[in-house]
């Protein structure tokens, strides 16, 4: 190697070693370390929040088991019917039935109120003049709380004359609004 050729390789040689290591080959190889830590670093983060999840799958699981299920008794307690006569017809049926069935006598029975409603829901009102004893109408109250459709009552009124109670009682009950 000749003289200048020597001169050559080192001024190449200290190009090399202060401008390309430091300029260049330095920032790259930080720059790839920082990355692959960064990566690294995400997919521990990812496989702790997918351990955490299947860890709440079960959970979750069972909890849209029991809102699935609630929602099945919900829909049990409703009144059915494919039109607003029929729905009104099967609620003052089943008070009927639990009325005769726990000796009360009516004194009148108006058609059930249908007119009420909203986007999705049907409320029926069911509004019953009646005579009974005392025990027959605890238990038709009691029958009307146990039963699997949902009946509330909204008004209570009772009157006694000699050993019999009169008065009237307003019933409701709700559905979902039939499609006309």
């Amino acid at each position: 190697m000749t003289k200048n050729e020597k001169r050559l390789f080192k001024l190449a040689s200290l190009i090399f070693v202060f401008g390309v290591i430091p300029f260049y080959l330095y920032p790259l190889t930080t720059d790839f370390y920082h990355n692959y830590r960064q990566s690294i670093d995400k997919l521990q983060q990812d496989i702790q929040r997918y351990q955490k999840l299947a860890q709440r799958a079960d959970f979750w699981q069972q909890e849209n088991q029991r809102a699935k299920l609630e929602q099945q008794q919900i829909e049990s307690s409703l009144l059915s019917g494919k039109n607003r006569q029929l729905i009104g017809a099967k609620m003052q049926g089943i008070i009927k039935n639990l009325a005769n069935r726990n000796q009360i006598t009516f004194k009148s029975l108006q058609p059930p109120d249908t007119s009420f409603n909203t986007d999705k829901w049907l409320l029926v009102i069911q509004s019953i003049q009646f005579e009974a004893n005392s025990t027959a109408l605890i238990r038709f109250l009691s029958a009307l709380e146990r039963h699997r459709i949902n009946l509330e009552i909204i008004s209570l009124d009772i009157r006694r004359y000699s050993n019999k109670l009169s008065g009237s009682i307003k019933i409701i009950g709700f559905s979902r609004l039939p499609v006309n």
